[in-house]
């Protein structure tokens, strides 16, 4: 599945991050995310974005085609990705260590360092998550503010005609 440089697009067609969102119907954390190469795009959302920015198709906008078995490039590997690279290379350090008592402590360093990470991931799991349900009760209020906004309007349409109705019978 290609991936698609989706901020440019946006940036070149002078929209924000959250317009877009709104357009596509998702959250702005979860565009943001795939802007950064951390989640694919939906497949029915190619279309959706083609249609929004009146373009045939996303093909200018594929990022690093490469071919497989090629080394992903850094703006390409997850977190894990690069946890992994770390940790191997970290492990091979440990094996070309003369002392044996070296080599248990790189271990224990590397499985210590694996805690850290796992934490890490969790809490920017919980995080992602917070600012998903943040990003939800904006757009909730949004709406809201949005419904009030017509409402407003509405009841100053209904004034105007009042007084004008008022104005006509004074006469």
């Amino acid at each position: 599945m290609p991936r698609y440089d989706i901020s440019r697009l946006r940036k070149e067609k002078g929209m924000s991050q959250s317009e877009l969102a709104n357009l596509l119907q998702m959250t702005q954390s979860f565009l943001s995310a795939i802007e950064n190469g951390k989640s694919p795009l939906p497949v029915e959302k190619e279309e959706k974005l083609c249609e929004i920015f009146s373009i045939p198709d996303l093909n200018a906008y594929i990022v690093g085609k490469r071919s497989e078995g090629q080394d992903k490039g850094l703006t390409e590997m997850t977190d894990s990705d690069l946890f992994n690279q770390l940790l191997s290379r970290f492990h091979k350090q440990a094996h070309s260590e003369e002392s044996e008592h070296h080599h248990r402590d790189h271990h224990q360093r590397i499985e210590e360092l694996e805690e850290k990470v796992e934490r890490l991931f969790n809490r920017n799991d919980a995080l992602m998550q917070r600012n998903d349900f943040l990003s939800d009760v904006n757009d909730r209020l949004r709406n809201e503010i949005d419904s009030y906004r017509l409402e407003i309007e509405k009841l100053r349409d209904e004034n105007y005609s009042l007084r004008k109705q008022l104005l006509k019978e004074d006469k």
